[in-house]
């Protein structure tokens, strides 16, 4: 692959094509055996992994795609939270505290989970844009179906973020699992 991925994909108009500008034809040196970038990113697979179960039955929902794209974000931002919790734990195990090197390291991973944790608050301004009839148009098909997985795939990723923080279980808001568990006895 050479030059820029996306002029196949979206070809210039003929104006455009008229004046084109012969700069930005270069030779792309990642295709002498360097990683290009959409590649290294695994760009096909995250660009394409939104398959909106509204379209598979026939009535394609527009807003569908937003609320996947946002929750595919959020679960990445949760995958970098682990693994940054994951890291300043292992310094923590490891003894390797009162160096103050790893600290900074330590306080650094902290205060990026922070961000991720703020940004992932003002993200949620965008889903905020759907209005609720139009988040019930692709969630009412099934929506038994989905608060059962969604509801116990939240209790995962809290008890992961819990036991990952070394939460004990006297630390645990545990009538939060036990509301939990109630609601998903009673959406069956």
């Amino acid at each position: 692959m050479s030059g820029c991925p996306f002029r196949e994909r979206y070809p210039f108009p003929s104006e455009a094509q008229e004046s084109y500008d012969t700069s930005q034809d270069g030779t792309n040196k990642a295709s002498k055996g360097g990683l290009i970038y959409g590649d290294y990113l695994q760009l096909d697979k995250i660009i394409n992994a939104q398959e909106l179960q509204s379209e598979k039955k026939g009535n394609k929902i527009h807003d569908e795609h937003l609320f996947i794209i946002t929750h595919q974000a959020y679960e990445l931002w949760f995958k970098q939270i682990l693994w940054e919790l994951d890291s300043v734990r292992e310094i923590f195990q490891n003894g390797q505290v009162r160096d103050e090197r790893n600290m900074l390291k330590v306080v650094s991973r902290i205060h990026r989970i922070a961000m991720i944790l703020k940004l992932l608050v003002d993200q949620f301004a965008v889903m905020e844009t759907m209005t609720a009839l139009d988040f019930f148009d692709f969630r009412a098909c099934n929506f038994a179906f989905w608060r059962i997985r969604l509801e116990f795939q939240r209790i995962c990723e809290f008890r992961t973020t819990e036991n990952t923080t070394g939460t004990t279980s006297k630390g645990r808001r545990m009538s939060y699992y036990f509301d939990l568990s109630w609601n998903l006895r009673s959406c069956c």
